[in-house]
This record gives C-alpha cells, structure tokens and sequence, in this order.
C-alpha cells in the first residue's frame, strides 16, 4: 500500500483545521464562562474600594496631583451589575478645574522653569527635574489653588478580578473627571515645545529636565488604564492576545511599519537577486571556460579574489563596509547600498553553483555541439547551459530563498525593511513577542511560497525532459 506524501496543501488544511478548533474552544469557553460577580456588594464596600484606590493615585512627591485630589471628592451612590464579572457604580464627584487652568497659564509656567533653570546652568549649579520641580512648586500651587470648581456624575467600575476580590478600574477619562484632568496636565507637559527666555525663543523640545519636572508635578502611580481581566485562563489569554494584538499592529496603524518593510525586504531581494545571477553566471562561465580551454587567465585570478573574499567575510560586515566606507562619502542611498552589497553577496555563491552545474555535465555534450558545427559560444548557450540550469535550480532556489532571509541585516544601515518595521513597533510598544513573531512569520510565509513555485516549476522541467 503506497504511503500518503504529505505536501504543502496537506499541512495547510491540516492548519486550518487546527485554528478552527482553537476558535471553537475558546468561543465555547466563552459562552459558558461564569459572567456575573459571586456576591453583592453594599454601597459602603463600594466606597471604601473607591477610596483605597483614589488614594493610592498620586505620588507623595507630585505635589501638584496631591493638591488636586486635596480638593476632589467622590461618593458612591448606587450598585449595579453588569455581564463582565463587573459592579456598575453611579458616582457623584467634586474637584476643581485644575487642567484649565494649567493649560491657561502653561505659557508663565514653562517660562518661569526654563528661566530658573537657565540661571542656575549659567551660574555653574546643578540643575536636575528635582529640584526644577520643587522651585515651581509655589507657583504651581498658586494656579492651582484659583481653579474654579467642578461637580457632577460619574460611572465607575470594579471588577472581580478572583472570587470575593474586586478591583477599581479607572480609565483615562474617569481619572480626569473626577480630578480635575491631571492626566491631561501630564500630556499638556509632554506638548511644550518652546520657551520665552530674555526675550527669545528657545526650542525645549530636547530638554528633558523643564519637560520633566513640569510633568512629574502630576505624576501618578499604581496607575494602569487597562481593564483588569474577569475571564477564566483560556479567555484571559484570548484577550490577553486581543489586547497585544490591537496595540501592536492596530493601534495608530502600525501594521504600516511592517507592509512597508515588507515591500523593501522583497525589491532588496528581487534586485540583488537578479544582480547575483547575472554576476553568477558571468563569474562561473569566465571561470569554466578558463577550466576547459586554458583562456582568460588573468580575468579567472580576479574572480577567484572576488569569490575568496565574499565567500570569506560575514555579508554585515560587508553591508557595513560598503556603506559606511565606501558609498557614504560619495551620498550613495542606503537602499541601492544594500541592493548592491546583496547581489555581489549572492553572485559569489551563484557562481560556484552554476559552475559546479557547468561541470557536472558531461564532456560528450561539448564535443556533440562542436561536430554539429557550433562554437564554444553556441554549444555553451544551446547544449551546456540549458542542462546546468535545470541542475543547479533547486540550489538557485535555495540562494534566493538564503538571500531573503540575509536581507534583514539591512536595518543595521537604516533601511527601513522588514526586519526594522517589527523592531520600530517594538521600539513603541515595548512588546518583544508579537512584533518579532510576527516578522518571523511573514518571513517563513514567503520562504514556504517560493519553495512551492520552485517546485512546481521543478516539476514542469521534468515533464519537458520526458
């Protein structure tokens, strides 16, 4: 009985059927999962979570949040429950309008500091966020202290984070509501650009010590505006990969990172790809034809230097020294300088390929072809090169599918190809998994589909030959 051949389909299918599985559990789990709070809580339990976690916000040294929520109240007036393991509370607040009021008077604020900072620099002192911060202090407070009050309703959450526990969640928004838009503050001192000192215009957008100290005045901690998760461990980690997904790839478009990068990867590819066959071809003829007819001697030493060479030095120390010493000074793009290191990378490697497919080929070949009146030329192009090409494909195909996955080193030039648009969503993200699982996965992507087109046309060659 002749045994099943597993190919690409097969595993493909095979794939699929595990990933519906997968969705089907998890959507079984889902619906089955246990979706109300174990036990009511009283309106009085309510507050004293309200509380614990409102008073665990400011740092003791954010003196500018301290003095807000010195001023804010909030009061728990009624439970309800919701479907997410999740206690709806109808709260009633009051704070004062300190995000206003900061965002009036930024102007004096980030003049005064970057003065005070500029006089202390200039004197010869020290001047770190700290203490830029506490010499702020008075004047910080003072605006502070002339915010007009605020008062109102607001919705809060707590959710069940195990059996009997509750945790607060507080978003952006609910934060800013109920104390006078701290949060806002900070992103109004992350916005500073410029300062008015002596009558000019200073660019503060690289200072970080006036940046800072402005901002750490509101400073929060135990802080996190993610919900907290209710589910059981396969929903957690359904979510958990949900979450990670949407912020890595979806959030501010940052799949973009990785389309582009995957548009530079592949024309880096296809170029140096066809440079190295061209280069290949022409250093294997050059050097079998020296082989064969004792011809192009001097030119055969050449191209042994160059195959010793490429063949003798990692392709990233290549890539840099290309760039960086040899085509920077003279304004050579870093694209075509990657283009170009690639495909004199690969035409080493193609070369001895197709040379060693030249002279696999036996001598009986060349001798038919020159009884049938053709010269070394022809007989090359009509009877030797067909036959060697047909050879050495399956090795050609697996040069392309090395150079693909060699190209990556490309980001250590800057360019901005597949490899760099995962590590700059890792750079924003601070997430290491997903974007490098991702760029490993749309490089193992392409490498399968190459290898089903070499095959395919692998197997169209053979049909010609019969």
């Amino acid at each position: 009985m002749k045994k099943k051949k597993w190919d690409l389909r097969s595993f493909g299918i095979l794939g699929l059927a595990v990933v519906v599985l997968v969705a089907l559990a998890i959507l079984i789990t889902t619906s089955f999962a246990d979706t109300k709070v174990s036990r009511e809580m009283s309106v009085k339990e309510a507050q004293r979570i309200v509380d614990t976690g409102f008073s665990e916000l400011p740092k003791k040294v954010a003196f500018g949040a301290v003095t807000v929520f010195d001023h804010s109240k909030v009061t728990v007036k009624s439970c309800d429950y919701g479907n997410n393991k999740d206690v709806i509370l109808t709260c009633e607040y009051e704070t004062i309008d300190a995000a206003s009021e900061i965002s009036k008077n930024q102007k004096d604020i980030i003049d005064n500091a970057y003065a005070i900072y500029r006089r202390e620099k200039d004197a010869g002192n020290m001047m770190n966020a700290t203490k830029l911060r506490l010499a702020i202090r008075e004047q910080i407070e003072g605006y502070i202290e002339n915010a007009k009050p605020l008062s109102g309703e607001v919705t809060l959450y707590l959710y069940e984070i195990e059996e009997g526990k509750f945790s607060l969640y507080l978003s952006d928004e609910a934060v800013d509501t109920c104390f006078g838009g701290v949060v806002k503050i900070g992103k109004i001192a992350d916005s500073l650009q410029t300062a008015e000192y002596e009558h000019e215009t200073v660019d503060i957008k690289n200072n970080g010590t006036v940046r800072t100290a402005i901002k750490d005045c509101f400073k929060l901690s135990n802080y996190d505006s993610q919900k907290p998760e209710t589910g059981n461990f396969v929903v957690k980690a359904w979510r958990g990969f949900e979450y990670d997904f949407h912020r890595n790839f979806v959030e501010d478009g940052r799949w973009a990172y990785l389309v582009q990068g995957l548009g530079t990867t592949l024309s880096i590819t296809a170029l140096a790809g066809l440079m190295g066959v061209v280069l290949g071809f022409l250093v294997a003829i050059i050097r079998c034809t020296n082989q064969m007819t004792g011809k192009l001697v001097f030119i055969d030493r050449i191209c042994q230097v160059y195959l010793t060479v490429v063949r003798g030095t990692p392709v990233m120390v290549q890539l840099l020294i290309i760039y960086f010493v040899l085509l920077l000074p003279i304004g050579v793009p870093k694209f075509l300088s990657a283009v170009l290191c690639f495909g004199l990378n690969s035409g080493a490697y193609v070369a001895e390929i197709v040379r060693g497919g030249i002279m696999s080929i036996d001598k009986g070949q060349n001798e038919a072809g020159r009884s049938l009146g053709f010269n070394y030329a022809q007989t090359m192009v009509h009877f030797i090169m067909p036959q060697a090409f047909k050879a050495v494909l399956p090795a050609l195909a697996n040069e392309f599918i090395t150079l693909l996955k060699e190209s990556s080193v490309a980001f250590y030039i800057g360019v901005a190809d597949l490899t760099q648009g995962g590590l700059k969503i890792r750079s924003l993200t601070y997430s290491n998994y997903m974007p490098l699982i991702a760029v490993a996965l749309i490089y193992l992507v392409i490498v399968l589909v190459l290898t089903k087109l070499v095959g395919i046309l692998e197997r169209r060659l053979r049909k010609s030959e019969r």
